[in-house]
């Protein structure tokens, strides 16, 4: 049998001290790397400017002018309200005419299913022949 395994000598005490250098190389790059990165400095302290009366005013009366809708100039309808760029117009919800239709609606179809004889027979006759005439039964 025939041994494969290293033997003592110089060449492997080399090759040792030679991966130790190269681990310790590589260590030292990797804590370079990982060193902390310096906060940033603060900023500066900007002091509060206070507005006068006179600068709020004159805000105010740009800020009523651009909201202005009663001008009497052509392109725009002065009915409708001011609606800010970026916001939407309220919309109608419905209305009431067609809320109370609907109750109405509501209550005839309960009161008749609970008591067909509410609405009177020529009613339901003239119904039924006017429904014929456009629909075949």
């Amino acid at each position: 049998m025939q041994g494969y395994g290293r033997r003592a000598g110089p060449s492997s005490q080399t090759t040792r001290i030679t991966d130790l250098r190269a681990s310790v190389i590589t260590s030292k790059r990797d804590s370079l790397r990982e060193a902390p990165a310096l906060p940033k400095p603060p900023k500066p302290y900007k002091g509060v400017r206070r507005e006068s009366d006179e600068d709020r005013a004159i805000k105010a009366e740009k800020q009523a002018l651009a909201q202005h809708t009663t001008s009497l100039l052509a392109g725009g309808n002065s009915r409708k309200p001011y609606v800010r760029p970026g916001e939407r117009a309220e919309r109608k919800s419905g209305g009431l005419l067609f809320q109370l239709l609907l109750v109405l609606v509501i209550v005839g179809g309960a009161a008749y299913a609970l008591d067909p004889t509410i609405v009177p027979a020529e009613w339901t006759a003239k119904a039924h022949e006017f429904i014929t005439k456009y629909v075949k039964l």
